[in-house]
């Protein structure tokens, strides 16, 4: 990418006002909505404790006016101070509960949060559907947020503090504007290059990590390779590790030279721009001696006044401040709100497939796909007719379509033209919930749980009720696992990763196996294998298939392989190339026709005997 996109690009990212206002919003709404109460009470106390100081500088002052005038008193006494000090005492006991119900509703909502927000997440990638995750952009964006999820908190506490700064300095204003009135416009103004310089410094900071993006991901690679106990195995045996600990830190050194130059330009422009606000406070000073001198104020009027105009000064940095960091870190968020707005790529139907005790019939009738952001179709004028409870399989080389035609039955995409019918009922027309109530699919990509126990990673195949133990070892047994889960030292309560306390590591064969078993648990009308025992030995496989054929007797079964010898006792077996069918049969139909089938299983035959 050339410089020119690269501006271009950061340019685009950029937060305008809209979305600033836009993306706070969403962000005091999902925290509200984890604790209301809590929520109102930490905006409630933060701005008044943001008044604890002019308060307390107002009842100081009224008490040095007393102080001064007992002092000239005649047998003058501390008891003439007691209601100041008591009114003092009052405050400060005040003050501590308000700072109570602040720390603990921030702690309360932050411990709830941490959960709520990630379930939130989670239910939201749950909820746009499997076509909608696989977009680049969305994942992306995914990517993003799962990296600035936990600013979320400190976000809202920032624009809460920002809103009480606000108040408070919109109330020393009014009180010095009364008292000044030409002094809080010179304040405002000298703060507008300060303002403007912290922007460009803020912009000139980002600029530089957007543009080296690239170059901090290589260091981030290369620390995560230098941290990770397998790849440091073959690190230290090629004696890597000096080259990788260069490249880093000479990675490292280009950040850390980079942005300590930006520092230090942005400090010394602060300061120096500070000193101007700074000139303008003195010239505040001198109206408020002046009043003085000629005894409009008092003593403690002075000390009150002295004070309001650092507080407003402070008010007016912390607001500025405030505003600038809230922008910076709106502009890291902008990709978790856009996220949470996402819609799904189509919408659910809502009809209700009943729950069915035998497999239906299912039609492919005359689909047509192109995945998103490609040109070229992966499954062009399909057609096939599977009967209930026939067992098919579904052959051909990889890139045939094979895995496509199951994702699309599961309405992981929504096919370009054609139509898939389950049971006479077009499948974009139910409730997808319904639909997989029925239905079973175990793809290549299968998920282990390892940091759950073997009976939790069975069991998930259908968590519906308690867990069923025998069941369980029924669906082990049919997935040939009972053997290997017997000889763990727990049984069936075995946690599977060696990194938690007891576990173990099942090999790759293995844990096929286990996920086989939970597709045994779940013993659904329509049952979906895609390569269901590409990790397992050839004895393993065969005495699966005939437990496949035999478990799921009335059952409609589609199976989806490369290996021909594992399908050859199915019904029907089809095969795929370039997304059409071009031959279709029994296995001794399809040997007979001598075809790309009979070929194939030929060629893999060889291969097993050597």
């Amino acid at each position: 990418m050339n410089t020119a996109e690269k501006v271009s690009r950061y340019e685009t990212d950029k937060v305008d006002l809209n979305e600033f206002v836009k993306i706070t919003k969403w962000v005091l709404g999902l925290i509200y909505h984890v604790n209301p109460l809590h929520f109102i009470l930490y905006i409630t106390a933060t701005i008044i404790s943001r008044w604890e100081d002019l308060i307390y500088s107002f009842i100081f002052a009224k008490a040095i006016d007393e102080l001064i005038k007992v002092a000239q008193m005649p047998g003058a006494s501390l008891t003439y101070l007691y209601p100041y000090l008591a009114i003092l005492l009052g405050y400060n006991f005040f003050e501590t509960i308000v700072s109570f119900l602040r720390s603990y509703s921030s702690q309360h909502i932050r411990v709830v949060s941490r959960y709520d927000i990630r379930k939130r997440q989670y239910s939201k990638l749950n909820s746009i559907g499997i076509q909608t995750l696989e977009i680049p952009e969305v994942n992306n964006k995914i990517n993003r947020a799962n990296e600035y999820l936990n600013n979320l908190m400190p976000y809202m506490e920032e624009t809460v503090t920002l809103i009480a700064n606000i108040v408070k300095l919109f109330t020393s204003v009014i009180l010095t504007i009364k008292f000044i009135p030409a002094f809080a416009p010179l304040v405002l103004i000298a703060s507008v290059p300060y303002l403007l310089f912290d922007r460009s410094m803020r912009k000139k900071l980002y600029k530089f990590d957007y543009d080296n993006t690239e170059k901090g991901r290589v260091g981030g690679n290369v620390y995560n390779d230098l941290t990770n106990s397998v790849k440091l195995h073959e690190i230290n045996i090629n004696n890597a590790y000096s080259y990788l600990d260069k490249k880093y830190s000479e990675i490292q050194n280009f950040f850390i030279k980079n942005r300590l130059n930006i520092f230090r330009k942005w400090r010394l422009g602060g300061h120096s721009f500070g000193f101007l606000s700074d000139i303008v406070i003195l010239f505040g000073y001198v109206q408020i001696f002046q009043k003085l001198i000629t005894k409009m104020v008092s003593v403690g009027d002075t000390v009150f006044w002295m004070r309001t105009l650092g507080i407003f000064q402070e008010a007016l940095s912390n607001v500025i401040l405030g505003l600038n960091d809230l922008f910076e870190w709106s502009l890291q968020l902008k990709d978790t709100y856009l996220l949470f707005q996402t819609q799904p790529a189509f919408g659910d139907g809502n009809v209700k497939l009943p729950k069915l005790s035998q497999g239906p019939r299912i039609i492919f009738k005359d689909i047509s796909f192109t995945y998103p952001n490609s040109e070229k179709p992966v499954i062009k004028n399909f057609s096939l007719d599977i009967s209930p409870g026939e067992k098919i399989a579904i052959v051909g080389q990889n890139g045939a379509g094979k895995t496509t035609l199951i994702k699309l039955l599961s309405r992981f995409y929504k096919v370009n033209s054609g139509n898939i019918i389950v049971n006479d009922v077009n499948i974009n027309d139910m409730e997808i919930n319904t639909l997989y109530k029925n239905m079973g699919v175990l793809f290549q990509d299968f998920n282990t749980y390892q940091h759950l126990t073997v009976k939790e990673n069975i069991y998930l195949g259908d968590p519906n009720g308690e867990i069923d133990i025998e069941k369980i070892k029924i669906a082990a047994k049919a997935a040939d696992a009972d053997s290997f889960i017997d000889n763990y030292s727990n049984k069936y309560d075995q946690l599977l990763s060696e990194k938690f306390k007891g576990g173990v590591r099942p090999s790759t064969g293995q844990w096929q196996k286990l996920a086989l078993a939970r597709f045994f648990y779940r013993n659904s009308p329509i049952v979906i294998f895609d390569e269901p025992t590409a990790s397992i030995d050839p004895v393993s496989e065969y005495n699966i298939f005939n437990k496949i054929y035999e478990f799921f007797k009335n059952k409609t079964v589609i199976i989806v392989s490369h290996r021909f010898s594992t399908v050859r006792n199915a019904d029907r077996i089809v095969v795929m190339e370039n997304g059409q069918i071009i031959e279709s049969g029994s296995h001794e139909t399809l040997m007979a026709q001598n075809g790309n089938y009979a070929n194939a299983f030929k060629l893999q035959a060889q291969g097993y005997v050597v």
